[in-house]
């Protein structure tokens, strides 16, 4: 559902740069998760789908969708600074308490206070990781033309 409205509202002049935003995003998230679960920081007691790893709908959904739309609907540091400090707030403290309390996820060693540094880290890093390409692949372009 998440990445039906998202391909609604994606801008398509930017959708792959959109698309490697996003991509990282996954990719960080379902690390984090394969180390947060070897070590026992939390468990997800239910398996949506036994083939799939239980931390898919955050890890492919929830999380990527929401930055995606966040990165290309703020475009200055100091909006996209704020938007994500908003977003990291919701999802470290009020999301990840809501889904431990309705039991999807059980955390052990863990705090909401890391998610929402992990968050704002993640997100941060990665922006600034995209736009550096975009602009070095923009530089390209100008010299081969």
């Amino acid at each position: 559902m998440l990445w039906i409205i998202w391909s609604t509202l994606v801008k398509r002049d930017i959708i792959l740069e959109i698309l490697l935003f996003g991509t990282i995003i996954i990719i960080t998230t379902t690390l984090l998760n394969v180390v947060g679960l070897h070590y026992r920081f939390w468990d997800y007691p239910i398996a949506f789908l036994p083939i799939i790893p239980r931390a898919f709908p955050f890890d492919f959904s929830m999380i990527p969708v929401a930055y995606m739309l966040l990165y290309q609907y703020f475009s200055t540091w100091k909006f996209f600074i704020i938007a994500q400090i908003t977003m990291a707030l919701t999802y470290a403290f009020i999301g990840e308490p809501f889904f431990e309390w309705v039991e999807l996820v059980y955390y052990f060693e863990w705090r909401y206070s890391y998610s929402f540094i992990y968050y704002i880290i993640v997100e941060i890093g990665t922006r600034a990781l995209i736009l550096k390409l975009a602009s070095l692949s923009k530089l390209q372009d100008l010299t081969t033309k």
